[in-house]
């Protein structure tokens, strides 16, 4: 009797065998049943928004929909940084956090994330380049 380990070894080795005849059926699959796949996930979508938003928190920032509601709460709606509330905005507050550390910092608004992003990765040739012009007014 062969182990998991050996099935699961064969079953791979027969994938990559057959890769493009595989492939091919997914294609085809696709394309036969295209409408009723994507009917299928609007219909999850719009019947479990929170689960799906739950999971993309957990998987991107390990939170839980929870501790996002908690900081929204804490936040009053509003961006960390603009003081915008929800309701003035075309989009959700994002979760902001250090893509080095992984660490949630707060919400901000899509604006001011994508800006503190440009900002935080060349804060230091900015910060050198201020520093130079003020030399020069002083």
């Amino acid at each position: 009797m062969k182990t998991a380990e050996e099935k699961r070894k064969f079953r791979r080795e027969q994938y990559l065998k057959n890769w493009d005849k595989e492939r091919t059926r997914g294609r085809q699959y696709y394309k036969e049943k295209r409408d009723w796949i994507l009917a299928k996930q609007r219909k999850y979508v719009k019947e479990n928004p929170d689960r799906r938003k739950s999971a993309t928190l957990k998987y991107e920032y390990g939170i839980t929909l929870d501790d996002y509601n908690k900081m929204f709460n804490a936040q009053e709606g509003k961006c960390a940084i603009c003081k915008k509330h929800q309701n003035e905005l075309k989009k959700t507050l994002c979760v902001d956090h250090d893509h080095k550390t992984g660490k949630v910092r707060e919400l901000l608004c899509m604006t001011c994330n994508t800006d503190l992003a440009s900002v935080e990765n060349r804060l230091e040739e900015m910060m050198n380049y201020l520093n130079k012009h003020r030399k020069d007014v002083n």
